[in-house]
């Protein structure tokens, strides 16, 4: 009897629907994910390269044995997902699709795990599976998944975290157990990706600081109709006090990365203030103009605008902003429709009393997600840094459908139904065709591509190619040298941060920052610079050849030394 029903709660319509949401989130992540997208990104390149030393030596491309952070150009990343690389590497090698396949298998079960939060926060099954069905199919999803990118962890890690949360707070009594999952959970969050420490921090840090007004209120007697007990504020504080741990455990790597591309390194506003208070001397009194043209007017201001863009419909629904690695070609981060829904899900919640406990947390993920994109100075809008807004949206969406069912007039509510579901047939046919198709001739520039054409044609002739220069920080072309067979691990295992130089050499390969052309004499048979460095390069060595992009563009320029 158990077996049977077991069996029956099986083949339940919702059970099904699940399953078959979760094998369709597969499939958009893993067909054809060793060719699509085209191009193993340098961030990519990097893991696997790491992930391969680890396994092959024990430690990683610079030597270090089994680190919590890898070195990269700019700044250090979380070597997680390098480990997670290792038995896919043991298996299919060092390629694409072993460096991707983490991110493809953690996007599906992050899809799973929308399902059980939607489940919780909703408390109905098919809402619940239509959330999951929205995360399955979304643009901004399927991307982030089927590339090596340490976002999609991160967000797993959240979704996982609010799960252990929402049943922290259900019980009566906090188990331990939970308590070390809330925790590793909000650790793994923070550790894998940096914007989750500002997001994770504010929407525990606004929740709880409702919940102390609540309490101040309630003892003053103020007549809010809200009852917060001390047991509950003292679990707040516990569960705050974690979070803030583990902030502080991974901060450090976090200042290191925003004093690279942090907010107050970008010149414009200092460009800005110089250029009126020029224009303006002796047309204001001198009080005036530093109340009026300071850093922090000036700053807060660029921040204002970098935040806003983030909610620019064209970011969302047409262009998927700045970050074009992980952009599908004229396509937002959502399909167009999905602003309906949304639009329809935000009615729900302020129409359904039930639904209004959602208002703080969902309200807050919204506010919180732009903020680490609006701090830095790079690809604004940004469709990684902002990842995390996806969730309370996909949540919005699924209660846009529950509104669309509660139109009573059977024939409006087909009326309206039926345009929608066309339109989200049209718009994820349209997606398929820009992802399988449009994009891997169309963004390769953007992916690192040019790396991979010019060791492709090293391979094809590597005699002619034994002896070449890099110029004008082209740096990352070592770990393509490498994954072609043309550079020896334990080469670059010998020279450990030797990237960081101004020149280096691995073999008969020289690696040079100079822009264009290198100021000491050139030792190689051969020179490759971008292709911008032709007319200079040009000047003093002929170009013999160039390496031209999938749609045709000019990429590298590669010259002969006399």
């Amino acid at each position: 009897m158990f077996i049977i029903n077991r069996i029956k709660l099986f083949f339940q319509p919702v059970t099904v629907a699940l399953i078959l949401t979760l094998f369709l989130g597969l499939l958009l992540r893993t067909t054809s994910l060793e060719t699509i997208p085209r191009g193993l990104q340098a961030d990519e390149a990097s893991f696997l390269i790491n992930a391969t030393a680890l396994l092959q030596t024990g430690r990683d491309e610079d030597n270090r044995p089994f680190p919590l952070y890898l070195h990269s150009l700019i700044d250090s990343k979380p070597a997680l997902y390098s480990y997670l690389q290792l038995p896919f590497v043991a298996v299919l090698g060092p390629t694409t699709e072993a460096s991707r396949l983490p991110g493809a298998l953690v996007g599906t079960a992050s899809i799973f795990l929308m399902y059980a939060l939607a489940l919780r926060l909703l408390k109905k099954e098919w809402l619940a599976v239509l959330a999951a069905f929205f995360l399955a199919v979304s643009p901004w999803h399927v991307m982030n998944s089927r590339a090596t990118q340490e976002v999609i962890l991160s967000f797993t890690f959240l979704l996982g975290n609010l799960i252990v949360f929402y049943d922290l707070y259900s019980a009566k009594t906090l188990s331990k157990s939970k308590l070390a999952l809330f925790f590793l959970t909000a650790l793994g969050a923070m550790y894998t990706y940096h914007a989750l420490k500002i997001v994770l921090v504010g929407l525990y840090g606004g929740m709880f600081g409702v919940q102390a007004l609540l309490a101040v209120a309630e003892r003053f007697k103020l007549g809010v109709g809200v009852v917060v007990s001390s047991q509950q504020l003292q679990q707040s504080a516990l569960l705050g006090a974690l979070i803030l741990f583990g902030f502080a455990v991974t901060a450090s790597s976090a200042l290191t990365r925003f004093s690279a591309i942090g907010l107050l390194s970008d010149d414009l506003p200092k460009a800005q203030i110089f250029e009126i208070t020029t224009l303006t001397t002796g047309e204001t009194p001198l009080a005036l103009v530093r109340l009026f043209y300071n850093k922090p007017v000036f700053y807060f201001n660029r921040f204002i605008e970098q935040y806003a863009s983030h909610f620019d419909p064209s970011f969302l629904f047409v262009t998927g902003g700045a970050t074009r690695r992980f952009s599908v070609p004229y396509h937002g981060v959502f399909y167009l429709v999905d602003s309906v829904l949304i639009a329809l899900g935000l009615f729900q919640i302020f129409s359904q009393k039930n639904y209004r406990r959602l208002l703080l947390p969902l309200g807050l993920l919204v506010a919180l997600s732009p903020i680490p994109a609006a701090l830095t100075t790079e690809e604004i809008p940004s469709s990684i840094r902002t990842f995390t807004v996806l969730l309370p949206l996909i949540l919005l969406m699924s209660l846009g459908v529950e509104r669309l069912m509660h139109i009573s007039n059977r024939l409006l509510r087909m009326g309206i139904m039926i345009p929608i579901v066309l339109m989200y047939m049209w718009s994820f046919g349209f997606f398929v065709q820009q992802l399988f198709v449009a994009m891997p001739v169309l963004n390769t520039e953007s992916r690192s591509r040019h790396y991979e054409l010019l060791v492709e044609r090293f391979a094809d002739d590597p005699a002619r190619f034994s002896s070449v220069t890099f110029t004008n920080d082209l740096r990352e072309m070592y770990i393509y040298l490498w994954k072609e067979g043309l550079i020896d691990l334990k080469d670059i295992q010998e020279q450990p941060m030797a990237r960081y130089q101004e020149s280096y050499s691995i073999g008969s390969h020289t690696f040079s920052q100079a822009s264009c052309i290198p100021d000491h004499g050139l030792q190689t048979e051969l020179m490759v610079s971008p292709h911008s460095c032709e007319q200079a390069g040009s000047k003093q060595f002929p170009a013999i050849e160039q390496i031209l992009f999938e749609n045709k563009t000019p990429a590298l320029s590669i010259f002969r030394n006399q």
